[in-house]
């Protein structure tokens, strides 16, 4: 079970290159996507115009006379670009390597908000080594026509552009297949002809300095920063996951092309569930008029307009979001993540040592440290199992990928950017068993440096007598097999209810494979009624969905899970390169076809309450 409640990686928009394996990922993910670049060819093998510029240190130079010792690279980089930051290391290490063999390697700074204070921070964070220009005018960009970040370019000694693109083609240093700019450095210095001279690039767009329309009809006062605040505001902010705030318009402009793009795509807000079935608190969905009207804004110049427009800044609470908690477990130490890797999985056990069975209405987590945290899952263990392996592991906590290592006795709700507190309907919680120990799942994204992170979570009791329980039902099938090519494979799983249930919440998931998920209950009298329908599924992107009134389902009903899966090569997601079959497993690179429905009463659910266990009907077929 592994990604679920994922939300940006390290809360931003992070674009992908469409070979490239997606594994485990705010991306900026960056965040996790933000924008890709498609080769420009046109771009390679032209000569270049001389261009002067200095260094932090005000060491100058001329293009002309540096290149008739070796090539010269450029990589272009920003301070709030995630993308360009998981290089850093990488960065560091090409430039160790080549200024032995006498190549120049500088780093480029040519966003016009990029201070020289933000860059000098920049640098000592992630102790970059190369000589750092200061391009605020955009000079160094425009001769070489540099748009994104991280972007490279490669100039031979006869002042020929050699090759311009992505650094390589993943994120993740430790599964590149193509080493672009390496292997196009290694031809130059050869005098052999670059194979591949231009790549797709993925990252963040290079902002230079344009003046803005000053009137228009439509304008940031007035339209714009309502739908900001609304949607936007709430994790692009100060203290929040996203890599980069948004709460002026200042800020607003600056990354207005990117917010035009990832909104037009509903990548942003993240929002996976079709609208008409299943209606959800909390919904997350731009209108068609929205969408358009910031497309248009940002092609009319992104105009202020008259600021006595502006909204009211929106208030944003502080601290716990639902009062003093009752309970607040935490982390009992620090952890220190590492700048590199794969992303981890890391796993965190508290002892509750209750006397009585308690329980849990809502739920409340702070991350610790909002750079590395990826999402937080909290399960309830009863045998014992979890402090073994904490024990066994000599760092705090354990590791296990995916899944905790045990079979839950519960989960009591998760965390993700953008999320709100967990609440159920009065009078119902989720049971804490006394002497239960509380687990926190802490998945934990890299960002280039090491990051600490102490998380909490905020537990509030139900207080009213004889609670009605929120049990969870497990509809899955972990007996197929997802043939090597297959381009649309159908998985299905089914639970048929035992009496009358009412489903609060329900939580589906698949791994990187997964395109579409469709979850139907067929109810006694024939009718049918469509729990969740996701049609473009995104590993990054998996939720708890909370019914803003809970779903009846009579006894009788037949709930079937409709999955579909990509195995082929023109899957970006696919882990294998060539494709092979997959079958259910705990790592991202293996599959899984999950359901959660969370039903009032524990009494005939799927989740092993008193030992029982629904069996679930399973069926796959492979379609062309």
């Amino acid at each position: 079970m592994v990604g679920i409640l994922s939300g940006l990686i390290a809360g931003g928009w992070y674009a992908t290159p469409a070979s490239q394996q997606l594994l485990g990922d705010k991306v900026v993910s960056l965040k996790h996507r933000v924008l890709t670049e498609a080769p420009r060819s046109g771009e390679v093998n032209r000569r270049v115009s001389d261009v002067e510029f200095s260094d932090l240190q005000g060491h100058r130079y001329t293009l002309s006379q540096l290149v008739k010792r070796a090539p010269v690279v450029f990589i272009f980089t920003a301070t709030q670009c995630p993308a360009a930051q998981r290089y850093a290391v990488r960065i560091n290490q090409l430039y160790e390597i080549y200024r032995k063999r006498g190549v120049s390697l500088f780093l480029v700074y040519s966003n016009y908000d990029d201070t020289r204070e933000a860059i000098e921070k920049h640098q000592r964070e992630y102790k970059l080594k190369p000589p750092i220009i200061h391009d605020s005018e955009g000079l160094l960009a425009r001769t070489l026509g540099a748009t994104m970040t991280p972007q490279a370019i490669v100039i031979d000694q006869k002042m020929l552009l050699r090759y311009r693109g992505a650094i390589d083609d993943n994120r993740y240093e430790n599964r590149v297949r193509e080493h672009y700019l390496k292997n196009a450095l290694e031809a130059v210095l050869a005098g052999k002809p670059v194979k591949v001279a231009a790549a797709e690039t993925f990252g963040c767009t290079i902002r230079l300095r344009e003046e803005a329309t000053k009137e228009a009809p439509i304008t940031y006062a007035k339209h714009i920063a309502p739908i900001i605040q609304e949607y936007c505001q709430p994790c692009h902010r100060p203290g929040e996951v996203a890599p980069f705030s948004l709460m002026t318009y200042r800020d607003v402009y600056t990354w207005r092309k990117e917010i035009a793009k990832v909104v037009e795509a509903r990548q942003m807000p993240p929002w996976k569930p079709l609208p008409g079935y299943g209606e959800f608190q909390g919904e997350r969905r731009l209108t068609e008029e929205q969408i358009a009207l910031i497309r248009k804004w940002v092609e009319l110049g992104a105009p202020l307009g008259d600021p006595k427009d502006l909204p009211p800044p929106k208030q944003f609470p502080s601290g716990w979001r639902l009062g003093e908690p009752d309970i607040v477990f935490e982390m009992p130490e620090e952890y220190e993540v590492g700048p590199t890797g794969d992303d981890e999985y890391r796993h965190f056990v508290i002892p509750t040592n209750f006397d009585r069975d308690v329980f849990v209405r809502a739920i409340d987590i702070q991350p610790g440290n909002r750079n590395t945290v990826h999402h937080v899952l909290v399960f309830v263990d009863t045998t014992g199992t979890a402090r073994r392996l904490d024990a066994a592991d000599p760092k705090p906590g354990y590791a296990a990928f995916g899944w905790p290592g045990f079979v839950p006795a519960g989960m009591l709700g998760g965390w993700a950017p953008g999320f709100s507190p967990s609440v159920l309907p009065p009078g119902t919680g989720y049971r804490l068993p006394k002497g239960a120990d509380v687990v926190l799942q802490i998945h934990y994204y890299r960002t280039g440096k090491p990051e600490r992170d102490r998380t909490r979570v905020g537990i509030y009791l139900e207080k009213s007598p004889n609670p009605t329980p929120v049990g969870i039902v497990w509809i899955l099938n972990p007996l197929f097999r997802i043939p090597a090519g297959a381009e649309r494979h159908e998985v299905r799983a089914m639970w048929i209810a035992p009496r009358d249930v009412e489903v609060v919440a329900i939580t589906p998931h698949m791994h990187l494979l997964g395109r579409e998920m469709k979850v139907v209950a067929e109810l006694p009298d024939g009718s049918q009624k469509v729990l969740i329908w996701i049609n473009d599924w995104d590993f990054k992107w998996q939720d708890t969905y909370h019914y803003k009134t809970p779903v009846k389902l009579p006894r009788g009903t037949r709930v079937v899970v409709y999955a579909y899966y990509d195995n082929s090569e023109k899957n970006p997601n696919n882990p294998n390169r060539p494709p092979k079959d997959v079958t259910w497993g705990e790592r991202t690179q293996d599959e899984m076809c999950l359901v959660f429905l969370h039903v009032l009463g524990e009494e005939g659910t799927g989740f092993r309450v008193g030992g029982r266990r629904n069996e679930p009907l399973m069926r796959q077929r492979s379609s062309p």
